[in-house]
């Protein structure tokens, strides 16, 4: 019988197909280019740095402090973000206004690399 034969060539088909699928979600990886990563992990270290002084602890015993770049990068303005940072640093006993100035500063060109929530198409 033939029809087994063109079975066998579907089904190959079908994995080309799935490689080609796979291949595609890997490269909404690639996109980011190295240098924004760079930027991004040099822009968190100096972060951690900073709330590790404003909080005058080592990272171990740091509160739970998130600052989540994307999401500042995400807000309308300069405005808006420094109320983000007031917001996540409301429980820090020392003045906050340079390390939020600097950090803005800092933001400021940067890419969002988490990639955009999925709308519905």
């Amino acid at each position: 019988g033939s029809s087994s034969r063109e079975d066998s060539v579907s089904a190959a088909a079908a994995v080309v197909q799935v490689q080609q699928r796979r291949h595609q979600q890997g490269k909404v990886t690639v996109k980011y280019d190295r240098k924004e990563l760079r930027k991004r992990l040099v822009l968190e270290e100096w972060i951690v740095e900073q709330l590790g002084q404003l909080y005058g602890c080592e990272e171990e015993e740091m509160p739970e402090v998130e600052i989540d770049i994307d999401d500042l990068l995400d807000a309308a303005n300069e405005e808006e973000r420094a109320l983000k940072l007031q917001e996540t640093l409301v429980d820090c006993y020392k003045p906050t206004e340079e390390f939020i100035k600097e950090l803005l500063t800092r933001i400021r060109g940067m890419r969002k690399l988490s990639p955009p929530q999925k709308k519905s198409i």
